[in-house]
Protein backbone atom coordinates (compact mmCIF):
# COMPACT_ATOMS: atom_id res chain seq x y z
CA UNK A 1 0.00 0.00 0.00
CA UNK A 2 1.55 3.29 -1.14
CA UNK A 3 1.18 6.43 1.72
CA UNK A 4 0.57 9.45 -0.22
CA UNK A 5 1.12 11.75 2.76
CA UNK A 6 3.33 14.49 1.55
CA UNK A 7 6.60 15.10 2.79
CA UNK A 8 7.76 18.33 2.95
CA UNK A 9 10.76 18.91 0.54
CA UNK A 10 12.74 21.63 -0.42
CA UNK A 11 10.38 23.01 -2.97
CA UNK A 12 7.52 23.51 -0.26
CA UNK A 13 8.73 25.29 2.40
CA UNK A 14 7.37 24.70 5.62
CA UNK A 15 6.11 28.10 6.56
CA UNK A 16 3.91 28.47 3.05
CA UNK A 17 0.64 28.34 5.12
CA UNK A 18 1.54 31.14 7.22
CA UNK A 19 2.70 32.72 4.64
CA UNK A 20 -0.61 33.18 2.55
CA UNK A 21 -2.14 33.67 6.02
CA UNK A 22 -0.26 36.53 6.35
CA UNK A 23 -0.44 38.22 2.94
CA UNK A 24 -3.88 37.84 2.89
CA UNK A 25 -4.76 39.60 6.11
CA UNK A 26 -2.48 42.25 5.29
CA UNK A 27 -4.87 42.84 1.85
CA UNK A 28 -7.30 42.86 3.31
CA UNK A 29 -5.74 45.51 5.76
CA UNK A 30 -4.23 47.40 2.83
CA UNK A 31 -8.21 47.41 1.23
CA UNK A 32 -9.69 48.76 4.75
CA UNK A 33 -6.81 51.82 4.69
CA UNK A 34 -8.07 52.42 0.90
CA UNK A 35 -11.66 53.01 2.38
CA UNK A 36 -10.21 54.37 5.60
CA UNK A 37 -8.69 57.28 2.85
CA UNK A 38 -12.24 58.18 1.56
CA UNK A 39 -13.49 58.32 5.29
CA UNK A 40 -11.17 60.38 6.44
CA UNK A 41 -11.33 63.05 3.32
CA UNK A 42 -14.43 62.76 3.12
CA UNK A 43 -14.37 64.50 6.73
CA UNK A 44 -11.90 67.01 5.95
CA UNK A 45 -14.12 68.67 3.62
CA UNK A 46 -15.93 70.04 6.17
CA UNK A 47 -12.82 71.65 7.02
CA UNK A 48 -14.21 74.45 3.83
CA UNK A 49 -17.05 75.45 6.17
CA UNK A 50 -16.21 78.33 7.08
CA UNK A 51 -15.06 79.54 3.95
CA UNK A 52 -18.10 81.74 3.45
CA UNK A 53 -16.65 84.27 5.90
CA UNK A 54 -13.14 84.35 6.00
CA UNK A 55 -10.15 83.67 3.34
CA UNK A 56 -9.96 80.38 2.21
CA UNK A 57 -7.58 78.31 -0.56
CA UNK A 58 -8.53 77.25 -3.83
CA UNK A 59 -11.64 74.66 -3.59
CA UNK A 60 -9.62 72.43 -6.73
CA UNK A 61 -7.49 71.05 -3.76
CA UNK A 62 -10.09 69.01 -2.80
CA UNK A 63 -11.40 67.55 -6.07
CA UNK A 64 -7.21 66.53 -6.45
CA UNK A 65 -6.75 65.28 -3.48
CA UNK A 66 -9.81 62.72 -3.71
CA UNK A 67 -8.21 62.06 -7.32
CA UNK A 68 -5.02 60.93 -5.95
CA UNK A 69 -6.89 59.31 -2.95
CA UNK A 70 -9.05 57.16 -5.75
CA UNK A 71 -6.95 56.62 -8.87
CA UNK A 72 -3.51 56.54 -6.93
CA UNK A 73 -4.96 54.33 -4.32
CA UNK A 74 -6.61 52.03 -6.20
CA UNK A 75 -3.58 51.45 -8.23
CA UNK A 76 -1.20 51.07 -5.64
CA UNK A 77 -4.49 48.20 -4.00
CA UNK A 78 -4.56 46.57 -7.77
CA UNK A 79 -0.84 46.67 -8.20
CA UNK A 80 -0.21 45.09 -4.11
CA UNK A 81 -2.95 42.74 -4.81
CA UNK A 82 -1.12 41.42 -8.64
CA UNK A 83 2.14 41.38 -6.99
CA UNK A 84 1.22 38.85 -3.92
CA UNK A 85 -0.88 36.43 -6.45
CA UNK A 86 2.22 36.42 -8.63
CA UNK A 87 4.95 35.90 -5.78
CA UNK A 88 2.51 33.07 -3.91
CA UNK A 89 1.99 31.15 -7.15
CA UNK A 90 5.53 31.19 -7.87
CA UNK A 91 5.39 29.36 -4.17
CA UNK A 92 7.51 32.55 -2.84
CA UNK A 93 7.56 34.65 0.30
CA UNK A 94 4.79 37.38 -0.46
CA UNK A 95 3.78 39.05 2.92
CA UNK A 96 6.33 41.89 2.36
CA UNK A 97 4.53 43.14 -0.70
CA UNK A 98 1.37 44.23 1.30
CA UNK A 99 3.21 45.66 4.11
CA UNK A 100 4.83 47.93 1.36
CA UNK A 101 1.53 48.60 -0.47
CA UNK A 102 0.17 49.79 3.19
CA UNK A 103 2.97 52.33 3.73
CA UNK A 104 2.72 53.21 -0.12
CA UNK A 105 -0.95 53.67 0.97
CA UNK A 106 -0.32 56.12 4.03
CA UNK A 107 2.10 58.08 2.19
CA UNK A 108 -0.96 58.81 -0.13
CA UNK A 109 -3.09 59.49 2.23
CA UNK A 110 -0.75 61.87 3.91
CA UNK A 111 -0.26 63.37 0.90
CA UNK A 112 -3.97 63.90 -0.26
CA UNK A 113 -4.91 65.35 3.65
CA UNK A 114 -2.35 67.98 2.71
CA UNK A 115 -3.76 68.50 -0.64
CA UNK A 116 -7.56 68.92 0.84
CA UNK A 117 -6.15 71.11 3.91
CA UNK A 118 -4.77 73.57 1.08
CA UNK A 119 -8.70 74.20 0.29
CA UNK A 120 -9.34 75.31 3.77
CA UNK A 121 -9.05 78.60 5.62
CA UNK A 122 -5.89 80.60 4.82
Amino acid sequence: MTDNRRVPTADAPRGRPADLAATLVLLILHACLFGATFGLLGLLVMATDPCGSVKCGDPAWIERAMTLATLGGGAVLLLDAVVAVYLLSRRRRAFFVPIIGCLAQVGLTVGAVAMELQAGPV
